[in-house]
């Protein structure tokens, strides 16, 4: 044998079959941890397509809130849905498509009996509870999105092809598969679809539809040995001829490789917690350093989504505590400067509000140096327009004012965000910016919700409370009056000769007349009394556990006063001077009920009027008293008159 062949035989033997061997374990172990970042991705994509999907559905929630509030004006619609109707209601859900965004919806009865409208169904739809009168008649289930849709904001956010599976079989898809071949939810697995293998995993059923989302992925590299047949079989052969030779080599990489090995199975069980040790400066050291180096960025990559996971699950929570809190301005400020902290990794959040609106909030911990950097930003956002960064000390500001109510000239307020060591990145100034929207519509709504309130229960001219807000009083008085057998009386008091003043005066002077007995009677009246105005030159004041002798003593206050008080004129020569007369009553000495109350104490005005104007008229008692105690349930008062008695 020649040296040549000799050393050629040394080197397959001693040289090559252990490269090679080498390199089939190396290449074994490559496929392995390439299939164990498969499984990883999918597993994490997962994650991420059930916070998409919670996303969508929270975005449906106010349209189909919106939805429920305009069902419940439409009386037709309530009628359809109390007597199960679908064919009356069908054409009323068909018409709300594409209304606030919706692409499907569904109404449902007390019973169970409803309609669906739109294409494609429901995905990710939002259930509101539809309320009518106080009762709940039904369910409004909304969708503003469709099944393409969802399945394209899953793919860009997972980077993966992905399928909608409904509880019938896939509803649609990029890959075109059946839904009995795929696996349960949880771990990944292995299904034959478009001619090869791939990666599937599934998510448990989401929303009320009990939608899964399927996501696949190549399956990685599938091993060098079943890659290449050819070279294998001749690696199984220098393999048996060299296993003398290569016995001590593979028994010094053993250990070596089940490490790598039991790494690369650890991480693609999600578990990063391990390191592969690293001996010497060969290519085995290297393959264990970017293992390790692998291990660590994709643990702060999982790291990283459970955070933003946490952040979301906070975000949700501060959503449904935001419906709780319905219109309560403090609790959705604070409700709102939580989440921009928390959402921007702020130290340090400001909301605060200025006006008649005045109200703040602030979330987090400051330093000295972050707190006045949040004040420099504040300041320069309610001098300024647009989003203001502050840098102080090492301590970075951001933030907006919040707009202008109505007319206003400045801003109502301005939100601020602060931390110290890095400025803000232009994702977080994004999603600050939205919030601030947030925040001055919310304020603006509280702010609408409560003047319309006010308005509702207000006389306009006299500030006093209006009819309405009298009738309501004397409904729930009377029968807390009837209930513990206290007192309740009632004044109904008439400017005299008021038609003199217009027609004398004129129509201005005469509203300024309006405004001064409004003034009086405020000023008159006790915290638990109730002055108001019954309509045209009418007043009444609710004197409630006040006996006769008592309010007879307060009317007669009033009148005195009232014909006491100079007006003045509108052109500025001289005063007014007006009387009242007043009629008294008192229940239940001189009615049994709100309704005889208001009779009796208006039929004692007409007393006063006849019997020559400016003086107090005591209705009679007329009706026995009853005992505190022993009444009968069905024993009811009766309630105030719906339309008062106009002069």
């Amino acid at each position: 044998m020649s040296f040549r062949l000799r050393l050629t035989l040394f080197f397959v033997l001693i040289v090559m079959l252990p490269i090679v061997a080498l390199a089939v374990l190396v290449s074994e172990i490559a496929a392995d941890s390439e299939s164990g970042k498969v499984d990883a991705r999918l597993s994490a994509g997962l994650r991420t397509a059930t916070v998409v999907y919670e996303g969508a559905q929270a975005d449906s929630r106010p349209a189909a809130e919106a939805l429920a509030n305009q069902l419940a004006a439409d009386d037709g619609a309530i009628s359809a849905l109390r007597a199960a109707d679908e064919a009356e209601l069908q054409p009323i859900a068909d018409g709300l498509v594409g209304e606030k965004g919706v692409v499907a919806l569904e109404v449902t009865g007390p019973g169970g009996v409803g309609v669906s409208a739109g294409q494609g169904g429901l995905v990710a739809g939002a259930a509101v509870d539809l309320t009518a009168d106080g009762e709940t008649v039904g369910t409004v289930t909304a969708s503003t999105t469709s099944s393409s849709n969802l399945l394209e904001q899953i793919s860009d956010a997972t980077g993966e092809d992905a399928a909608l599976v409904g509880p019938a079989g896939a509803v649609s898809g990029d890959v075109s598969i059946e839904a009995a071949a795929l696996p349960e939810s949880g771990d990944p697995a292995t299904l034959e679809a478009g001619g090869g293998d791939l990666r599937v995993a599934v998510t448990e059923p989401l929303g009320d539809e009990q939608l899964r989302v399927a996501l696949f992925a190549p399956p990685g590299g599938e091993g060098f040995l079943s890659s290449r047949p050819k070279v294998a079989i001749a690696l199984a052969i220098f393999i048996v001829l060299a296993l003398v030779a290569v016995g001590f080599v593979m028994r010094a990489l053993q250990g070596q490789i089940k490490e790598i090995l039991g790494a690369a199975k650890r991480i693609g069980g999600g578990d990063f917690s391990g390191a592969v040790p690293v001996a010497g400066k060969d290519e085995m050291a290297g393959l264990a350093t970017e293992f390790n180096r692998m291990s660590d960025r994709l643990s702060e990559q999982m790291d990283q989504l459970r955070r933003q996971r946490v952040q979301i699950e906070k975000s949700v929570q501060r959503v449904g505590e935001a419906f709780a809190s319905g219109l309560d301005r403090q609790a959705l400020l604070e409700i709102l400067v939580e989440t921009a902290v928390g959402t921007c990794e702020a130290d340090y959040g400001l909301v605060a509000l200025s006006g008649h609106v005045g109200a703040e909030a602030e979330a987090g911990t400051a330093t000295e140096e972050v707190q006045e950097a949040a004040l420099a930003a504040e300041q320069r956002a309610l001098r300024e327009p647009g989003p203001v960064e502050v840098e102080e000390n090492g301590a970075y500001g951001f933030a907006s004012s919040l707009g202008r109510i109505g007319q206003a000239a400045t801003p109502v307020g301005a939100m601020t965000i602060a931390r110290a060591g890095t400025p803000f990145t232009s994702t977080e100034r994004e999603v600050f910016l939205y919030l601030v929207g947030q925040a001055a519509a919310s304020v603006e709504n509280v702010a609408l919700h409560e003047l319309v309130s006010e308005q509702a229960v207000t006389d306009e001219l006299t500030g006093l409370a209006n009819n309405r807000a009298f009738r309501e009083l004397m409904e729930r008085e009377s029968a807390r009056a009837y209930r513990f057998g206290h007192n309740l009386s009632l004044l109904i008091c008439d400017i005299d000769d008021f038609k003199k003043v217009n027609d004398t005066y004129g129509h201005p002077q005469g509203d300024a007349v309006l405004r001064a007995l409004g003034r009086i009677l405020a000023e008159e009246s006790r915290g638990i009394d109730f002055p108001a105005r019954y309509g045209g030159e009418e007043f009444v004041v609710v004197l409630p556990e006040t006996s006769t002798e008592g309010a007879a003593e307060v009317a007669e206050r009033i009148r005195e006063r009232i014909e006491q008080h100079g007006i003045a004129r509108l052109d500025g020569k001289g005063t007014v001077l007006v009387t009242a007369s007043i009629g008294l009553a008192t229940l239940p000495g001189s009615a049994a009920n709100a309704e005889e109350l208001i009779a009796r104490a208006d039929a004692s005005l007409y007393e006063a009027k006849r019997s020559g104007k400016n003086r107090v008229v005591v209705a009679e008692h007329t009706i026995p008293p009853e005992p505190k105690f022993g009444r009968r349930a069905t024993d009811r008062p009766a309630k105030v008159p719906a339309t008062p008695r106009r002069k």
